[in-house]
């Protein structure tokens, strides 16, 4: 693989490199069944969510006047964005999809949440229902794009961000630039532009005797490092730069890696994962650290119910 595009429509798959399967020391929480992981919200039935019009869980007091449904096609400018927005209520919540990866990733989430507030999810330029943009993009510019989408749409802050993957990144980033509009953060196993360089450092001198997917990993390390996907200031993820913004981070356990994988190169790359996934939890002082214990790196998909907690722990807060 040599040129940049193959690697590209690789890139989700390599901001999930690092697995979690190794036991997490008693400094970080573990998630439970959502029935016993918070007092103050409980489960009346199942702990899967499912898109349904009723939720299991308990919504938040707050009476909210009704809301347009937004679904469809907005101009921000030199092309359009697709958007999609259900719920009523404030803060306004806002799901990021991660690389290449579209809005329909949060469907069992966004309409358990809409019980509770207005949501939101959008596709990026060039993806889903989107336009292309004619004009070379960045991480900066998708931020001000979704943020200018959600003025063209009418969709008021304050916002709760939500961000999966590479699409974390890009809302830690969102919280820099507009940082008066945003009321709290959730991280779903999100990205570290890191991430890459340190798995470099740990991988074994190349041998004839490699395996396809060492020569796979050397191979497209070596490249991420040299040309990152994920652009964004070191001091964005200091310790404590958030403030105290209220702030969640899903860490994903469950990996699965190719069996030709040596073992303890395994090992190396999950510690590598789960100390960057610390870092992040670090960001805020008002912090909450959870690892899916049933997870892949989607856990918007395996343990829907896990980012919904996450969620309405904000909204109590900011309410």
């Amino acid at each position: 693989m040599k040129n940049r595009a193959a690697f590209l429509l690789i890139g989700l798959i390599g901001i999930c490199l690092i697995s979690c399967k190794q036991v997490i020391n008693s400094t970080t929480t573990t998630s439970q069944p959502l029935a016993t992981a918070t007092e103050n919200k409980k489960l009346s039935s199942g702990d899967v969510i499912l898109p349904t019009n009723t939720s299991p869980f308990e919504a938040p007091n707050e009476k909210v006047t009704d809301q347009p449904k937004i679904k469809g096609l907005i101009d921000i400018g030199n092309h359009q964005l697709f958007i999609n927005c259900i719920g009523s209520g404030t803060p306004t919540i806002i799901l990021e999809a991660g690389w290449n990866d579209v809005l329909d990733t949060w469907s069992y989430v966004q309409p358990d949440i809409a019980e509770f507030s207005r949501v939101c999810s959008s596709d990026r330029a060039g993806l889903g229902k989107s336009e292309t943009d004619p004009l070379p993009r960045s991480m900066d510019k998708e931020v001000t794009e979704l943020y200018a989408l959600l003025e063209a749409a009418g969709v008021e802050g304050p916002y709760i961000l939500v961000g999966h993957s590479y699409g974390g990144m890009l809302m830690r980033l969102f919280v820099d630039h507009y940082p008066e509009s945003v009321a709290g953060l959730v991280l779903v196993d999100s990205a570290h532009p890191d991430s890459f360089r340190r798995n470099l450092t740990v991988l074994p001198p190349e041998s004839p005797d490699d395996g396809e997917s060492l020569r796979f990993y050397r191979e497209w390390l070596t490249y991420e490092v040299e040309n990152p996907t994920v652009k964004i200031d070191p001091q964005l993820l200091e310790a404590g730069s958030l403030g105290n913004i209220p702030l969640v981070v899903l860490t994903a356990k469950l990996r699965e890696r190719a069996e030709d994988f040596p073992k303890e190169l395994n090992e190396k790359f999950i510690q590598n994962w789960v100390e960057l996934q610390e870092q992040l939890a670090l960001l805020s002082t008002n912090s909450r650290h959870v690892f899916a214990e049933q997870s892949g790196h989607f856990v918007q998909h395996d343990q829907p119910e896990l980012v919904i907690e996450a969620v309405l722990e904000i909204i109590e807060q900011s309410r």
